[in-house]
């Protein structure tokens, strides 16, 4: 028996052999009992010595569970991991051990006339129970028989736990091996969505510098650069809100938000990309006024993905349509498309981080898997909620956000708008500005953008280089990196900080950098920064912003 309970994994199988062979040598019944859940038994293995009886032995299995107020039978011997010898049955014997008048009814049916149950017990844990019984024979247990069954039940129950251990060892190293298939995969993707907005930039720069393209077609490929970088920025601001929201960092900007001009911006974005593939875009948008208490921004990436989302997988001539209603208390923004549609086994994960409905080299749509599950997210954050409707393959998708309207005697409060028209370069005519970066094209870059807005420009390679011309030329504003070797920017501006006034220690700094969490920004405008700006940024946004701090400086 030793070698039986050590053979096998599957435990199951191994206690229904165990119970087959306990059956006649031990017992004219076996059955074993193991804990399902808090509140029940499952009885996985029984023999008796009369097959035709075994159904009847499976019934009484199926009607037990666990009570904590058992004084005998299998639930007291759980609880109290105590083995339970009854030597010589009588009905008041069978009356204790029933746990209702249908299961004391099937033991009467049985008949038993001794009986045992032990424990199974492995690692201080309670896994169930195990029974034998003589219903047939005039033979007894007695105290040597109990002490056999004990030994048996320990060996089984060890056979159990191990098998148990097993099994989850199995299922942690499968699903270990699934998240790293998931990694590769995404990397893979990651390099891919990457590329090749890298690919149209260098591409068309490589034509400009030799010459080989007309005005119009410069024109044309500097509208082409513009884009993919636009498409690069909103697939790393992706990334970093998915990083922020995983971390529980996600921070809302809150304030009145007039959706209809957060749709009507959505639209103006997608438009481009939906004129290209002939699909037409429509938009029923009730009068503006309906009024959530949100972050403007969020909102609008919202609706951003899910239009881009819809025009994505939206065939060549179709068309995608969004909606804003009022729905009582709430209001409603629904996206529909004449797409692909979504498989219904798919439905229940559209919203997954990093899922999508196809993957790999032959995949015919872009993306990281990651703008539905920013949609949720972001939905969540502001009391909403999120769900997708859709017949099944090529009967297209509706998505559906539900947000709540907002509080009337709220809307006093100044209302979040669209973004104006795009700035105009600011004057920075007689200006003398620092611009620190161990990049050298980071450098000729910016020196060109302030240059171009009046400003004269100092440029410098190192912290220390930028220390002395700050206190040498006493500049109107420094514009510096973050990220350099040996001393960093936060160095170079705790030490612009310890000059004194007259020395340039109060010279208006910018940090401009590639590093944009929140905690990036927080931790420049400690170290001395008045402004935190993330690369890349725009050229009109600089120059606005230095010519800014520099009338606030006086």
């Amino acid at each position: 028996m030793s070698a039986l309970l050590g053979s096998s994994l599957d435990y199951e199988r191994t206690l229904s052999r165990l119970a087959r062979l306990a059956v006649p040598a031990l017992a004219d019944l076996c059955a074993v009992d193991l804990l399902h859940d808090a509140a029940s038994l499952r009885r996985v293995a029984c023999a008796h010595v009369d097959p035709t009886r075994e159904a009847l032995v499976s019934e009484i299995g199926a009607r037990l569970a666990v009570d904590p107020t058992a004084a005998r039978g299998v639930a007291a011997v759980i609880r109290t991991r105590r083995p339970v010898l009854v030597t010589h049955a009588t009905d008041a014997d069978l009356r204790d051990a029933a746990q209702d008048a249908d299961q004391l009814e099937l033991l009467r049916q049985l008949g038993p006339t001794s009986w045992m149950v032990v424990p199974l017990v492995a690692h201080e844990r309670v896994l169930g129970a195990l029974t034998v019984a003589f219903t047939e024979s005039a033979r007894r247990y007695g105290p040597m028989d109990l002490a056999v069954a004990t030994v048996v039940a320990s060996h089984a129950a060890a056979v159990i736990e191990g098998a148990r251990l097993y099994r989850e060892a199995e299922a942690a190293r499968r699903a270990a091996e699934a998240a790293n298939r998931a990694k590769d995969e995404f990397l893979s993707t990651l390099s891919h969505e990457l590329r090749n907005p890298l690919n149209a930039v260098y591409g068309w720069a490589r034509l400009i510098e030799r010459g080989q393209l007309s005005e119009a077609q410069t024109r044309r490929a500097v509208q082409i650069i513009v884009r993919n970088v636009d498409a690069q920025i909103r697939l790393v601001d992706d990334l970093l809100d998915m990083a922020r929201i995983v971390n529980g960092r996600m921070r809302l900007v809150v304030r009145p938000v007039d959706l209809r001009d957060v749709i009507e911006d959505a639209l103006e974005v997608v438009r481009h990309a939906a004129e290209a593939k002939g699909i037409r875009l429509q938009s029923v948008l009730e009068a503006p006024g309906l009024l959530v208490s949100g972050d403007a921004g969020r909102l609008q990436q919202v609706v951003w993905n899910l239009l881009d989302n819809a025009v994505k997988f939206t065939p060549k001539d179709g068309r995608v349509q969004v909606q804003l209603q009022r729905v009582r208390s709430h209001v409603e923004i629904v996206v529909s498309d004449s797409g692909r549609g979504i498989p219904i086994d798919e439905l229940p994960f559209v919203f997954d981080r990093l899922r999508q409905g196809e993957s790999g080299s032959t995949r015919d749509q872009g993306g990281l898997g990651i703008g539905l599950a920013l949609v949720r997210h972001f939905v969540d954050l502001h009391g909403g909620s999120v769900y997708v409707e859709s017949a099944g393959e090529g009967q297209g998708a509706t998505f559906v956000v539900k947000l709540p309207l907002m509080l009337a005697d709220l809307r006093e409060q100044p209302i979040a708008r669209r973004d104006g028209p795009a700035l105009e370069s600011a004057s920075l005519a007689g200006a003398r500005i620092v611009v620190v970066d161990d990049d050298p094209t980071a450098v000729e870059l910016i020196k060109e953008v302030l240059a171009q807005a009046g400003g004269e420009v100092i440029e410098c390679r190192s912290t220390d280089e930028a220390v002395r011309e700050v206190a040498r030329r006493r500049p109107d504003a420094l514009v510096s990196d973050i990220e350099m070797p040996g001393q960093d920017g936060y160095s170079l501006i705790r030490k612009v900080r310890a000059l004194s006034p007259e020395q340039g220690g109060e010279t208006p700094a910018a940090a401009l950098t590639a590093f944009g969490r929140p905690e990036d920004r927080i931790r420049s405008l400690q170290a001395g920064f008045n402004i935190h700006l993330t690369k890349p940024v725009d050229p009109a946004e600089l120059t606005t912003i230095v010519a800014s701090m520099i009338r606030r400086a006086g």
